[in-house]
């Protein structure tokens, strides 16, 4: 693969942020809806897949003081910018937010899973007393695929197995990533580290309050110690823990993840503060992670039953590490397969503030993986699901997220519901 692949494919899966990507997506949509509606709402009626449904659930809105996937969707119509993309919230009033609650409150909002359906999904229908739209999001949370006044026509869901199978990606080696890593000029790489910039100010928020400024309190206590695993939890858990809880600054996402950006980014930026690595090898060792993200994704899919911070972006961020630490292909597939042999049965039971945790979790692993790679440690090929080389590694790691934990998610959304925390 040549050098403009890598990079289209990784400025398609780098994008800004303000907020969890899943209710974000809702917004989006929604907001969409209501640009090309003519007339005054009578109902609005909303059908989302499982899996960005359970995501959306109990996670903070940017602009909002109240949650719930109801709630989201009403404010992508009053408060919404079709045209920001993931930024759809970035300004939301006071009178926008009531006007959204109002909509709740009235019922005008009815929200529908469906189990059905491969891959992610978000539609919304609008009705008014002149008009009807519906517009579909399917695979990814800024896909908008149809925009359409009734009478509506059938559509063809995509299916989102057959779609990632067929991912040019999976045809490259570890060898060409490092290759593109290694030689790509660096000009072309400088928007990493305006990502960088971007997670480290959440992150700097982030260390004021919740989770963040506990991990800080805890290295200055002496209960950990400084150290580049320490600086890299430090980041990933306060940048991770403001964007769940609501704060609206921006984050640079990774496939379609906030947490996920976090997650490369940071432990990145935090392995390099720690131990003085240049700005240039910092940047490739971003590039590398994040393209082994986006090979890792096309096996789990966009959304799944596990927490992709770990077995995705910690993986990625992993071997990144070891690029910084001047390892080489070995100790790269020695560092994933430190991660899967360690997280990968980590569920993800929806975005919100506990994420911070796994977040945490999956940016210290990655750099104790990449240590103890460099020292000749990994668990071996053969051992539980864990591959003895690239493809085989993340082709079982789909196999168990996809078939054998097909059912999980259902469950997780049935327990998730139980809870009076997390308004529908």
């Amino acid at each position: 693969m040549n050098h403009e692949f890598f990079l289209e494919r990784m400025h398609r899966a780098i994008m800004p942020s303000t907020g969890c990507t899943e209710p974000v997506a809702i917004a989006l949509n929604t907001a969409t809806a209501r640009k090309h509606v003519r007339g005054s709402i009578k109902k609005l009626t909303l059908t989302l897949d499982n899996y960005l449904y359970k995501n959306a659930m109990g996670v903070g809105i940017p602009g909002a003081d109240e949650r719930g996937v109801a709630l989201c969707a009403a404010m992508g119509v009053t408060a919404g910018n079709a045209d920001a993309q993931l930024r759809v919230l970035d300004h939301v009033t006071p009178e926008a937010l009531r006007a959204a609650k109002q909509m709740v409150f009235d019922g005008l909002v009815t929200v529908n899973t469906r189990e059905d359906v491969h891959g992610l999904l978000v539609e919304s229908v609008i009705e008014t007393q002149e008009d009807t739209v519906r517009v579909l999001t399917l695979g990814s949370h800024t896909n908008i695929v149809r925009i359409d006044h009734a009478p509506f026509e059938p559509y063809v869901e995509e299916h989102g197995d057959d779609a990632l199978n067929a991912d040019p990606i999976r045809a490259c080696r570890l060898a060409d990533m490092l290759d593109f890593a290694k030689n790509v000029p660096l000009e072309k790489l400088l928007f990493l580290q305006e990502g960088i910039d971007m997670n480290m100010a959440i992150a700097e928020k982030g260390l004021t309050f919740g989770l963040g400024r506990a991990v800080r309190t805890l290295i200055e206590q002496g209960a950990i110690g400084h150290s580049p695993v320490s600086r890299a939890e430090e980041l990933c858990a306060a940048a991770s823990y403001a964007r769940m809880s609501g704060v609206s600054m921006p984050v640079m996402t990774a496939t379609g993840s906030g947490n996920q950006g976090i997650t490369l980014l940071l432990t990145i930026e935090g392995v390099a503060q720690s131990l003085g690595i240049d700005r240039e090898t910092k940047l490739r060792a971003a590039a590398l992670a994040n393209l082994v993200n986006i090979y890792v994704k096309t096996f789990t899919g966009t959304l799944s039953a596990v927490c992709a911070c770990g077995v995705a972006s910690g993986l990625g961020a992993s071997v990144g590490v070891v690029y910084m630490l001047g390892g080489g292909e070995e100790q790269m597939l020695f560092a994933m397969q430190n991660i899967l042999g360690s997280i990968c049965g980590m569920i993800c039971d929806g975005a919100k503030e506990g994420c911070a945790n796994k977040v945490q979790l999956s940016s210290g692993l990655a750099v104790k993986s990449a240590f103890l790679a460099m020292n000749g440690m990994n668990v071996r090929g053969g051992d539980g699901i864990v591959g003895s080389e690239l493809y085989t590694l993340f082709e079982n790691l789909g196999h168990l997220v996809r078939e054998g934990m097909e059912s999980t998610n259902s469950v997780i959304v049935k327990i998730m519901s139980k809870g009076s925390d997390c308004p529908v």
